[in-house]
């Protein structure tokens, strides 16, 4: 598998090409202080990212489907060029797409740096008309994990668009986790007709399905796994909305892709430009970066 569609993108320790389930591939990087990160090609999707404890920070369903065509549920999803439902397929065609390897470098610092690239093809333009150029760029290093996207209109007229790293967080328990940090800001809540309401609470904590986008959020949240102790941080640049979302107990249900009880172990806070969408002019670029980050 590796020789055929991968030359030129290993790295020795750092990063490496695997069968991965279902027979997809997917890299593997490596720091050199343990740090570890999975990617699927099959949507540029993160899978995993492990600190140098080996501990595994992201959620990925045990009924996931690893398929051509069926995306991951869990991880990193890649939303674009729509969020949620709309006249495309939920969430987009880019998480279902096959992206290809860009560049691998190990950086002077340490950090294992990767790009996947993804541009229209004859089934995307078939749905959404317009030319693209998609850039991941993916950042491990000590206790970190940076995710960029790039975005460019390669075609004569503009685009609207809509974008998302649809990050799932593995916590222990959901009842005694919290998210930090977006007191004050005006949220639209998604299950309740995407009425608008000041987020009045310092804390936002889980005793049922949560669904709210919150548009032009603080550049940095934090995830308080009150069960492990763990924080994690969220620092997001050029991508101003923020979405928190745990589907409890019933939605969990209708998941077919989701374990009755997985709600659980897991968080969403998703970064990226979601509350409303965005032009992009012919031959300009759009640029988002959020780093992840763990103590």
């Amino acid at each position: 598998m590796t020789g055929d569609i991968m030359p030129g993108f290993e790295i020795p320790g750092a990063v490496t090409f695997q069968e991965g389930l279902g027979g997809l591939p997917k890299m593997v990087l490596r720091h050199a202080d343990g740090d570890g990160a999975e990617v699927y090609l099959h949507g540029a999707h993160i899978t995993s990212w492990t600190d140098s404890g080996r501990n595994e920070l992201l959620f990925v369903s045990s009924k996931s489907s690893f398929a051509p065509g069926t995306p991951i549920r869990g991880g990193i999803p890649v939303i674009f060029p729509q969020f949620c439902d709309g006249p495309l397929p939920k969430h987009g065609f880019a998480r279902v797409s096959n992206w290809h390897p860009v560049s691998s470098r190990l950086l002077a610092d340490g950090t294992v740096a990767v790009e996947l690239g993804l541009r229209e093809s004859p089934e995307t333009l078939a749905i959404w008309p317009h030319p693209f150029r998609l850039i991941l760029g993916i950042g491990l290093g000590h206790g970190s994990l940076t995710v960029s996207l790039s975005i460019k209109n390669t075609g004569k007229e503009p685009f609207l668009f809509q974008t998302a790293l649809h990050t799932y967080f593995r916590v222990e328990d959901i009842r005694k986790t919290s998210v930090q940090g977006l007191c004050g800001i005006t949220y639209i809540d998604s299950l309740d007709g995407d009425a608008r309401k000041p987020e009045t609470q310092p804390e936002i904590t889980f005793a049922e399905e949560v669904d709210r986008i919150y548009p032009s959020a603080p550049d940095k949240i934090l995830i308080c796994d009150g069960s492990s102790g763990r924080t994690m941080q969220v620092a997001k640049s050029g991508m101003p909305d923020v979405v928190v979302w745990n589907p409890w107990v019933e939605k969990s249900r209708r998941l077919s892709d989701l374990g009755d009880d997985e709600y659980k172990y897991f968080v969403c806070v998703e970064t990226g430009i979601m509350a409303e969408p965005r032009a992009l002019p012919a031959s300009k670029e759009w640029h988002g970066e959020t780093v992840f980050s763990s103590k």
